[in-house]
């Protein structure tokens, strides 16, 4: 992902200088923003004897078939003096059905002298993501990696007349296709997480978080980071305000 300014960022930041471009917890993915979709993001981390702070960014996708971009903004508004506004983009690349994703992006992107000495430099990263059910990835010429599992429920899908109910024929895939679970509901319940950067020193970033949807509008996310080199644990704290157009 990373060449040393990048990671001398993660050290100085924590899980702050990643937490807008999709990814897991402290390291960017291949996935991007739907088509459609923007997402309202505060954050806050606190732990390592360090006053919980405040932090606002946003993203969106956009779907170019064989191509899927993402860009957003992220900043800091307290405490201390705010800002800077940094921004951050991402271009996927889709190989196919059972292939990965590729994606070359860039984060923490500034846009003045005085906003890239507060901030920290731009860092570049490219990334491969390949779906085995849980999710691995890893960058050069540094390393990162990590992995997710959804855990989903399904229930069959009622409807009612105001006199009886009856559950759908179908209504999801496969719809009049004779499948057995074509009418059955799909609701996720929590996405756990996992993932680790090395940093600069050689020593290495650790977290372990979830995603947990409140509801089609929001989902709540939060991870742990356990730094290996005796710095103390932090925790990032994360909304994610859902609007689709």
């Amino acid at each position: 992902m990373k060449t040393n300014p990048i990671l001398a960022l993660l050290i100085a930041t924590g899980s702050a200088a990643i937490a807008t471009p999709t990814g897991l917890n402290n390291i960017p993915t291949a996935d991007t923003t739907p088509q459609g979709t923007f997402v309202l993001q505060p954050f806050t981390t606190i732990g390592e004897e360090r006053d919980a702070d405040f932090n606002l960014g946003f993203k969106t996708g956009i779907d170019l078939k064989a191509v899927r971009l993402e860009l957003g903004l992220a900043a800091h508004f307290v405490p201390g003096k705010g800002g800077p506004v940094t921004a951050h983009g991402k271009v996927a690349v889709p190989l196919g059905e059972g292939l990965p994703t590729l994606a070359a992006g860039a984060a923490n992107i500034t846009f003045s002298n005085d906003d890239r000495r507060r901030a920290g430099d731009t860092f570049a990263y490219f990334v491969a993501t390949q779906d085995f059910d849980w999710f691995v990835q890893d960058s050069r010429p540094l390393p990162f990696f990590g992995l997710d599992k959804t855990f989903r429920m399904e229930k069959k899908r009622v409807v009612s007349d105001g006199k009886s109910t009856r559950v759908i024929s179908g209504g999801g895939e496969g719809a009049g296709s004779g499948d057995p679970n074509a009418a059955l509901e799909t609701r996720d319940l929590f996405t756990f997480r996992a993932d680790a950067i090395q940093m600069l020193n050689h020593d290495w970033l650790l977290s372990v978080g979830g995603l947990i949807p409140v509801s089609k509008h929001f989902v709540f996310e939060t991870w742990a980071n356990f730094p290996t080199d005796g710095t103390e644990v932090s925790f990032t704290l994360k909304g994610n305000f859902v609007f689709k157009f």
